[in-house]
């Protein structure tokens, strides 16, 4: 049987502790995702702003994240599916692409999209405030474009993510750099919100260095 050391036992047990204490360090940023009213058509539209450097830069992340036919990719707030669709032209139809949104109507969106152009290997998955809802050890890469500073409980959400990925499973997070201005909004710095996800149990591996993100920057992280 293989023995588990004692400190990882400890950080496990510090961390469940820490989650279950956690309060909403947003409590109404994402009311408007929430809304039975959600302007879907709106959102497509401005998630694919050729201003909006997630979108103008979506081929080079994708290059960085060097996905492979077969993989099975999480996009974690996928909204209305940018990043979802390249995912699943890259790993194929021998990958899949879990799609995860607390919004229904997006994912209503993804899945009709989807259909319409035979991109079989797409599930959507409804996630939650503290869990993306994915099975377990399920996923070679998670990705998540925007989203972070929109997790309400970031260290529950961390470490399901954590419980999502598989053992040699990759975590890339793409957000926006806290400067002030149209990213007030941005709850933390990029210095906190690698200690937030490291003290979940993942290591920082590199900051990508992505063409045309100035404005963003792209993580990739491992389990620790």
């Amino acid at each position: 049987m293989r023995m588990i050391p004692i400190a990882a036992l400890l950080v496990a047990a510090g961390l469940c502790g820490a989650v279950a204490q956690e309060t909403s360090v947003a409590p109404t940023i994402n009311q408007t995702f929430k809304s039975a009213d959600l302007d879907v058509e709106g959102w497509a539209t401005r998630f694919t702003g050729e201003s909006r450097e997630a979108f103008h830069a979506r081929m080079d992340v994708l290059k960085a994240l060097a996905l492979k036919p077969g993989d099975t990719v999480a996009d974690v707030g996928a909204g209305t599916g940018l990043y979802t669709r390249l995912f699943a032209q890259a790993v194929g139809p021998k990958g899949k692409v879990y799609a995860t949104d607390i919004a229904p109507q997006f994912l209503a969106y993804i899945a009709q999209n989807a259909a319409r152009d035979g991109l079989k290997n797409v599930e959507t998955v409804q996630g939650g405030d503290r869990s993306t809802n994915l099975p377990p050890a399920s996923v070679d890469v998670v990705f998540h474009s925007d989203v972070y500073h929109h997790f309400e409980f970031p260290a529950a959400m961390n470490a399901d993510i954590r419980r999502a990925l598989k053992a040699d499973g990759r975590l890339y997070v793409l957000e926006l750099a806290k400067t002030g201005g149209q990213t007030g909004h941005v709850r933390a710095p990029r210095e906190e919100v690698i200690a937030e996800i490291e003290k979940t149990g993942f290591r920082l591996v590199e900051q990508v260095n992505v063409p045309g993100l100035r404005e963003n920057y792209l993580l990739h992280f491992r389990k620790s």
